[in-house]
């Protein structure tokens, strides 16, 4: 959902993911921000991961840019952060006389009451405690695979035995902050952990959503999708620094091959799939993005301007889609349910 449908029904729970904190601020503005501190102190749940783990938590630094609802301080704030040995890109974050930086990025061991798992760490925080709350997992490590951004003593100071997972009370609701990715899908204990998390509390009755207003004619959206499989392959290499964040070319691939997947199934129990009206004039101008960022790349010029738009545009047609696509496999689920 974006800023203009933001609890315009109460949900069960809110889940802020990761991304640019500060672009989130800024979208919300005072207004939303109010109506989430709101609806979590009324008894809504919170869940925010990485950068929307950030956005819960006090700041004297930037105020107006946080929800101001958690006093957690955190381990990876400097002054002077030990020196930078990889990924630059990656590693720091000027918060105003103070810097956040990220010491590892990659799978991280994590270790919840005596027992481990693993969870990709891109840029979230490790607690050194929480007020009032509590620690629910807390670092140990990280694998083989992972990246140091910094050098080992400083990423084990700032990580090991450090917070990971936290929860606390706020009025009548409750909040989790969760610094690595648990709902990354190649990690499954890390799932169904997160899964465990969103489901605490009292669900809401399933209610069939109406059909929404789309079209079942996927030849063209196939074809557009792809069509910009095979384009932003050849942006490799290219990345581009958007607000405070860097984005790499391998993100468009995450929204392409995410409806890519999902309109190769058409029907299910008697539920044939709507794709959004508006989602193959869509794809056709994003596509035009992408043959024109690489155009001007191959030029020399800067891209930025063009990559937003395109980023922008990825990340609405993208919404549409899934609002469709989880309509219909919840209308499917219940069509099943009700012929067993």
């Amino acid at each position: 959902m974006d800023s203009r449908s933001l609890l315009r029904s109460r949900p069960d729970v809110l889940i802020f993911s990761g991304g640019d904190g500060f672009r989130i601020a800024e979208e919300l503005g005072k207004e939303n921000m109010l109506r989430v501190r709101e609806y979590v102190a009324s008894g809504g749940r919170y869940v925010g991961i990485c950068a929307g783990a950030y956005l819960a938590l006090k700041s004297s630094s930037y105020p107006g840019k946080s929800l101001d609802m958690v006093r957690a301080p955190i381990a990876n704030l400097s002054r002077d952060p030990p020196p930078n040995r990889s990924l630059p890109g990656k590693y720091l974050f000027n918060c105003g006389g103070h810097w956040v930086f990220h010491p590892v990025r990659g799978e991280v061991l994590l270790d919840l009451g005596g027992e481990g798992f693993v969870a990709p760490l891109y840029g979230g925080p490790s607690w050194m405690s929480v007020d009032g709350g509590e620690v629910l997992a807390r670092y140990q490590g990280w694998s083989d695979s992972a990246t140091l951004l910094t050098d080992e003593d400083a990423a084990r100071e700032t990580l090991v035995g450090k917070g990971a997972i936290l929860t606390i009370r706020y009025g009548k609701g409750r909040l989790w902050l969760l610094g690595p990715h648990l709902e990354h899908p190649d990690h499954q204990e890390a799932n169904l952990l997160f899964g465990r998390i969103i489901q605490e509390g009292e669900a809401s009755a399933i209610v069939p959503p109406e059909p929404g207003n789309g079209t079942e004619e996927l030849v063209a959206v196939r074809r557009l999708l792809s069509e910009a499989r095979v384009a932003y392959r050849g942006l490799e290499g290219a990345s581009w620094t958007i607000g405070r964040k860097v984005w790499e070319h391998e993100k468009i691939g995450y929204f392409i091959n995410a409806m890519w997947e999902r309109v190769q199934e058409s029907e299910s129990n008697g539920q044939r799939l709507l794709v959004p009206q508006t989602m193959e004039p869509e794809l056709a101008s994003i596509l035009t993005t992408m043959r024109g960022i690489r155009r001007d790349l191959a030029l020399g010029h800067d891209t930025t301007e063009r990559a937003e738009v395109m980023f922008e545009g990825l990340s609405s047609c993208a919404s549409s889609f899934f609002e469709h696509y989880f309509d219909w496999r919840l209308r499917a689920m219940l069509a099943s349910e009700r012929k067993g």
